[in-house]
């Protein structure tokens, strides 16, 4: 999954450039899902005293509401993107807001001054009234979000630009690459490493829950190869340097499939 984020403040359109983007990607084929960053503290999609809400109430966790129109999940808690990201499959996720989190980005602005707030190592592209100022302070592409020539640039400057999501894991249980997520992806995006730098892509050890694979630092990847390997090294049939795969089948008290491969 690739994925990026539009940053900027209230009302410098960034929704607009989000549905835009959705639109250009969906119409090139890609199965595109979305992230909003609420940062209203008192949000909730819930509303108080609903089924939904009882249920809630009662401890169950998620709370899954079914209508003929649409399918909610609703969970208890915020989640950090990773963990979304976990969730959802498609080919692209696009996060309108989540400033925070190290994805590229593009900056949404009516202003060079504005854009100054948003704008850091992994800005690949300024959008929104700024475009239509005569000079800008970084030598980025700027686009107008309300001009299909400039959104159709943009999508293929999207492509071009945006790599596969890194692991994101926490700083203190990788630096393989000799940087954290956070810095590579800068990295990546002005030019200094390649997406292939991650260690993690070349794992010897994987482990797939789902069908998804569950991203493990070396640490993680030589515990669970060592304890597969100590168990499998006692029976019959072992042979050194072969690759082993588990299949654990969940039943009905877990997720089915589950495949380990060392």
């Amino acid at each position: 999954m690739r994925a990026f984020q539009v940053c900027g403040y209230t009302g410098s359109g960034k929704t607009t450039l989000v549905t835009a983007l959705i639109r250009h990607l969906r119409h090139k084929g890609f199965r595109v899902a979305s992230v909003k960053d609420i940062h209203a503290h008192d949000f909730s999609i819930d509303t108080p005293g609903k089924n939904t809400w009882l249920h809630k109430q009662a401890g169950a966790d998620p709370v899954v509401a079914r209508s003929a129109g649409e399918t909610d999940f609703l969970y208890t808690g915020p989640m950090d993107l990773t963990r979304i990201r976990s969730l959802i499959s498609a080919d692209w996720l696009i996060v309108e807001g989540y400033h925070d989190f190290p994805l590229p980005r593009i900056v949404c602005a009516s202003s060079s001054a504005d854009a100054e707030d948003y704008f850091d190592g992994r800005t690949f592209a300024l959008a929104g009234a700024v475009s239509g100022e005569s000079g800008h302070a970084w030598s980025l592409p700027v686009f107008n979000a309300l001009d299909e020539c400039d959104l159709a640039r943009l999508a293929d400057l999207v492509e071009e630009r945006v790599f596969p999501m890194l692991p994101y894991v926490d700083d203190a249980c990788c630096g393989r690459c000799g940087l954290t997520c956070a810095a590579l992806a800068e990295a990546i995006m002005q030019g200094r490493r390649e997406r292939s730098a991650c260690v993690l892509d070349r794992a010897s050890v994987r482990l797939n829950v789902g069908g998804r694979d569950v991203p493990m630092v070396p640490f993680v990847q030589q515990i669970l190869r060592n304890t597969v390997i100590g168990v499998a090294s006692e029976l019959k049939g072992w042979r050194r340097g072969a690759s082993v795969e588990i299949t654990i089948d969940g039943g009905s008290d877990g997720p089915a499939n589950e495949t380990s491969r060392t």
